[in-house]
């Protein structure tokens, strides 16, 4: 029986930890979807919110949200260089230039960049995975349905009792639970 309840626990880690992959992995497509932005923005718009603020007072809000002097003067600077008829891509790469590599929001998808922003989410689906396993196997060790043990056996093996009837489990833990207060108040009133 022992067995059989830590293969179903396996099969139900096995299953959660297949459908955070599955969810993470349809997250992406999902998120970069809605993160598009709408084609009705002009370019300095879009390159606003697409470049954060790098004055090192603000917390690296875009540009276009940023109320700062320095995001005030960054966004002249942009509208400049839109003005010039440059593309997003030459902006970008003078931007860069000129402020550091911090001045982008998002990363580019290949890299060190990419680790950057998916380990925090690879790192907290393991850690959900392995909190699902730790959880299920505490569970799976205080099953009251689970067999008693009962004392050792020849061969320093334990013994294991299983007579399928068990006692009617309100009144056996009632009496333990009372018992066990009952102690604990002993010990207050010392």
């Amino acid at each position: 029986m022992n067995t059989r309840m830590r293969s179903d626990q396996s099969g139900r880690v096995a299953l959660f930890a297949a459908l955070a992959v599955l969810a993470f992995f349809a997250a992406i497509p999902a998120s970069m979807w809605l993160a598009r932005p709408p084609s009705d923005v002009t370019q300095a718009e879009r390159l606003g919110a697409e470049l954060g603020c790098t004055c090192g007072t603000c917390p690296h809000r875009p540009m276009a949200t940023c109320g700062c002097g320095f995001a005030d003067g960054m966004l002249a600077r942009l509208d400049a260089e839109v003005a010039a008829g440059r593309t997003d891509a030459e902006i970008t790469a003078i931007l860069v230039a000129e402020y550091g590599n911090g001045v982008k929001i998002t990363p580019e998808g290949s890299g060190f960049d990419l680790l950057a922003w998916a380990a925090p989410i690879v790192l907290l689906m393991v850690g959900a995975v392995a909190m699902a396993g730790v959880i299920s196997h505490w569970r799976a060790g205080s099953d009251p349905a689970a067999p008693a043990v009962t004392g050792k056996a020849t061969g320093g093996e334990s013994a294991v009792s299983d007579t399928g009837a068990s006692p009617s489990r309100d009144a056996t833990d009632s009496d333990r639970y009372r018992s066990i207060v009952e102690r604990e108040l002993d010990t207050f009133d010392d």
